[in-house]
């Protein structure tokens, strides 16, 4: 960092090399490109309080900023101590403004004791330079290479004109050049060449006169005719000639620098350049950089940022849609058609085109989903498939409503919440069972009622095994069905109609089945009488409990009405449970007998806690 000589009155070398680092930590980690440093001196305790801030201007121009400096009498802040400073307490009072592409900032000081502004030029090592020329707007081209704001210099530029009728050019930037004249006189025939003289760009100019933007294709939303009408119709009139004369090399130079500064890939062919993230692609020309900074008033750079966000938003935004597309419909293939994204559904061959790059508003993309598998699936029958990539059926089975907590990851499943009970579908292939995750739904374009359909379509391909007992308990004929997942036959009517059949037995059209266990399912009509309800329960349950089952509480029940029997029903018999082995006491159990070799022999071993068979 370099500081200038201070002479005697000027500010202590210490308070500027803190105001300079001050500077450059605002300009590179803060990003205040326009930003003010105040210092403020705090009689009360003697304490410098620093305050660092941004600066927003809705016009940016020369007048803007230095009517910003000529504020800082309005500058107040209060101390530590709770003591308030206001413009008598400033030290130093610093406005700035950085011109990025060039590296350079413009500093506006005000110092304690003085009411005049000084000006500097800084550069990004903190090498500092005292501005002795009256800032205008040929003097900051000079200085920091472009004027401070092209549409403040276009206005200047235009009323000179029309005021002395003279010849009027200004230096925008290195390039970059404005010339206007008075249509009505001798030098109206004279070329742009001649009028701009050295400040001409060389074989690569392009000149774009204003009069000619009605001509264009492309509607620019802040030309000149917003933001100077004053000298709108003059243009049009032919009174002003008002040229930009701007050269495409440093357009060009200036792209690849921003690309390369940015890590973006691109190809550059004559005059136009491509942005590339596979497989989508953006182009812009540089023609329409050079109309777009002549017609509304803008630096190279300023044009320049604003091709490359709209060319790279277009390409993430396609590839945005794409991975939304893919994660959605992942049965789905994808392939690029110049431009359109050609969606396909290889189970039908149907395909549709859509644009990935027009512009879609929120939420939309779901919408579009939502169209195209409606548009890509008609007269698509659905066809779950196993894990092992084999047609498969739904199934449906029944859990206790205290299952979705108990077991991981069942929020995850498909499922059906039912009154003390969980609907749990899954898929059989014949070899391997698996239950439904809401993944496989959107890899197969399917909703849970696409789930119902297909199970409707195979009930009479399930078979369902249960050991059942009828009996008449005072008035009333009930019925109960027993196995491990005797409960599974309350996911359909069907199944209940078709095991009342099996069992030669009519309950009229409509009964009631309880399950007080996912292992015990009672079947009855809804006029049984409670009593013999629970009478039917109590045998039941001993029957069940003599039987080699679970006992998983349940407590779920449901009314169906009877139309159609579907379902093959094997009525057995349930083996028996096993007698527990008894617990002798160490000291009653029975002497093992030893051969010469030390074995115990055959048949004389015992059971263990862990139920193993005893060694041969």
């Amino acid at each position: 960092m370099t500081v200038p000589e201070q002479g005697k009155d000027s500010l202590h070398p210490k308070y500027v090399e803190k105001l300079v680092e001050a500077r450059l930590y605002a300009i590179n980690e803060k990003k205040h490109n326009d930003g003010a440093i105040i210092t403020f001196f705090c009689p009360r305790c003697s304490h410098n309080n620093t305050v660092m801030k941004p600066l927003f201007f809705h016009t940016l121009s020369l007048d803007s900023f230095l009517h910003t400096v000529s504020g800082y009498r309005f500058e107040t802040h209060t101390c530590v101590c709770g003591n308030k400073l206001n413009y008598k307490n400033i030290v130093i009072a610093q406005y700035s403004h950085f011109f990025p592409d060039v590296g350079l900032d413009l500093e506006a000081e005000v110092t304690a004791d003085s009411e005049f502004v000084a000006f500097y030029r800084m550069d990004m090592h903190g090498t500092r330079e005292a501005l002795q020329n009256i800032i205008d707007f040929r003097y900051m081209y000079d200085a920091f290479g472009h004027v401070f704001s092209v549409r403040e210099t276009w206005k200047r530029m235009l009323s000179t004109v029309k005021e002395t009728k003279s010849i009027q050019v200004y230096n925008i930037e290195k390039g970059y050049v404005i010339a206007a004249l008075p249509g009505d006189t001798p030098h109206a025939n004279v070329s742009t060449r001649e009028i701009v003289g050295p400040s001409w760009p060389g074989s690569s100019a392009v000149v774009i006169k204003l009069i000619e933007i009605d001509n264009e294709k492309e509607q620019f939303k802040d030309s000149f005719k917003e933001w100077m009408p004053e000298f709108v119709e003059d243009i049009r009139g032919g009174r002003i000639d008002a040229s930009a004369v701007i050269d495409s090399q440093m357009v060009k130079k200036l792209v690849e620098s921003t690309l390369k500064r940015e890590d973006i890939d691109y190809t550059i062919k004559e005059d136009t350049c491509r942005i590339t993230k596979k497989p989508f692609t953006a182009t812009f020309s540089f023609k329409d950089i050079i109309r777009s900074a002549a017609y509304r008033g803008k630096t190279l750079q300023e044009a320049i940022d604003e091709k490359l966000d709209i060319a790279v938003n277009r390409v993430y935004s396609a590839e945005s849609l794409l991975k939304v597309l893919r994660r959605d419909l992942p049965a789905y293939d994808f392939a690029l058609d110049g431009d359109m994204l050609e969606i396909i559904n290889p189970r039908t061959g149907e395909s549709q085109k859509i644009d990935p790059y027009a512009q879609i508003p929120k939420g939309g993309a779901r919408s579009l989903v939502s169209e195209l598998q409606d548009s890509l699936s008609k007269n698509e029958k659905f066809q779950p498939v196993c894990k092992c990539g084999r047609q498969a059926f739904i199934l449906k089975s029944i859990e206790p409503s205290s299952w979705l907590k108990s077991t991981p990851g069942a929020f995850d499943l498909v499922y059906e919440e039912r009154e003390n009970a969980i609907v749990v579908y899954s898929t059989a292939c014949g070899e391997h069972v698996n239950p439904v995750r809401k993944t496989d739904l959107a890899e197969w374009l399917a909703e849970r009622k696409d789930l119902d359909d297909a199970f409707e379509q195979e009930l009479d391909s399930l078979r369902i095994n249960v050991e059942a007992h009828a009996g008449k308990f005072g008035n009333d004929i009930i019925l109960g069905a027993l196995s491990n997942n005797a409960c599974d036959i309350m996911v359909h009517p069907a199944f209940v109609k078709g095991l009342l059949d099996a069992m030669k037995l009519n309950l009229g059209d409509r009964v009631i089945a309880y399950a007080p266990l996912k292992e015990l399912v009672l079947i009855y009509r809804e006029d049984s009488d409670i009593n013999s309800l629970n009478a039917a329960v109590v045998q039941l349950q001993d029957i069940a409990a003599s039987k080699e089952l679970r006992q998983t509480m349940l407590d779920y029940a449901a009314v169906f009405d009877l139309t159609e029997a579907h379902g093959i029903f094997n009525i057995i018999d349930l083996p028996d449970k096993q007698p527990e082995v008894e617990d002798y006491p160490i000291e009653e159990l029975p002497p093992q007998e030893i051969d010469e070799s030390g074995d115990s022999q055959p048949g004389q071993g015992h059971y263990d806690i862990s139920d193993e068979k005893p060694s041969p």
